[in-house]
């Protein structure tokens, strides 16, 4: 784009149009936005007639993106990134900060570390919003879209290039919760018993194989799995109340288990330890505000853990 044609761009539409890339409906964007709907579909048919692409347009009852917005999407998020990085102050000061940070992470991560961070964060940056949302089988394509900022996982071979960076949170080993009613709880429990007993096995997908089961499998051993549920918390209030058995994080465990009345046992074979990580995309590495949150992400991480396993 020639310089004359760019002074003719209002930098505020850039803004408006990732929002509405995003929620994909001008009603839930204008909402996010704090602005009407009909201003904000006049503010859409000025970036139409800019662009020269609908890029928006209504299928049924729902809205569906042009293949121009499609292609727009990344790169605008990382353009916006980019910009935002240059208007940041050098000297960073949380509690003037203001934004957004969003993070992805699974059940175990967010319930253990989320309520300490949230309370750190609005200590130091009050301004700063955070969102979480659960982890998804496209994490890794949300992360290089730019729509989440982080990604809080296990190890994970595709997010090894140079386009994204890491550092380790903690290291989880493997413990089982059964309830204290339970005929075993007060019991030694070798691997054969284990494997007679009725199992809960906490998934994010609802199926599959979890970390035990591929254990066992190695060992021609199987167990009988009587129900798949997607959090941690769900699985420890269910088996308060019934006869299953979960295995999960030791540091989980040890969080709730008494909540829930809940024993906790070592499990009658070897489980290899699960290494944690915090991603995020290159394009985000300099930005004060989110060198600052990683920072303080570690020191929260550090002192959870410490207090859960004093």
């Amino acid at each position: 784009m020639h310089i004359e044609n760019f002074k003719n761009v209002d930098l505020n539409l850039l803004l408006l149009l990732d929002v509405i890339l995003e929620e994909r409906h001008i009603s839930n964007a204008a909402v996010r936005l704090n602005m009407s709907q009909p201003a904000l579909s006049r503010s859409l048919q000025r970036l139409r007639e800019t662009l020269n692409d609908p890029l928006l347009i209504r299928v049924g009852s729902g809205y569906q993106l042009t293949e121009r917005a499609l292609q727009l999407q990344p790169r605008l998020k990382s353009w916006l990134a980019d910009f935002m990085c240059l208007m940041q102050p050098e000297e960073f000061v949380p509690e003037e900060a203001t934004g957004e940070l969003s993070i992805m992470s699974m059940d175990s991560e967010v319930s253990l570390f989320l309520p300490n961070l949230w309370q750190d964060l609005q200590k130091e940056a009050p301004k700063v919003a955070m969102r979480t949302m659960g982890y998804r089988p496209d994490a890794v394509t949300l992360l290089e879209a730019g729509e989440i900022d982080f990604l809080i996982g296990d190890e994970n071979k595709s997010l090894g290039s140079t386009k994204y960076h890491n550092y380790h949170l903690f290291r989880h080993d493997f413990v089982m919760v059964m309830a204290n009613s339970h005929p075993l709880s007060n019991k030694n429990i070798d691997l054969k018993t284990y494997t007679q007993q009725r199992h809960g096995l906490v998934t994010v997908t609802g199926k599959g194989l979890g970390r035990i089961d591929k254990l066992l499998l190695k060992e021609g051993l199987s167990r009988n799995i009587a129900l798949f549920v997607p959090t941690f918390h769900l699985a420890m209030d269910i088996c308060s109340r019934t006869d299953l058995i979960f295995a999960m994080p030791r540091l989980v465990a040890e969080k709730d288990a008494e909540k829930y009345g809940l024993v906790i046992k070592e499990l009658p074979l070897k489980t290899p330890y699960l290494d944690i990580y915090l991603y995020w995309h290159e394009r985000q590495h300099q930005m004060a505000l989110h060198r600052w949150f990683r920072g303080l992400m570690r020191d929260s991480v550090r002192r959870t853990k410490e207090a859960i396993t004093a």
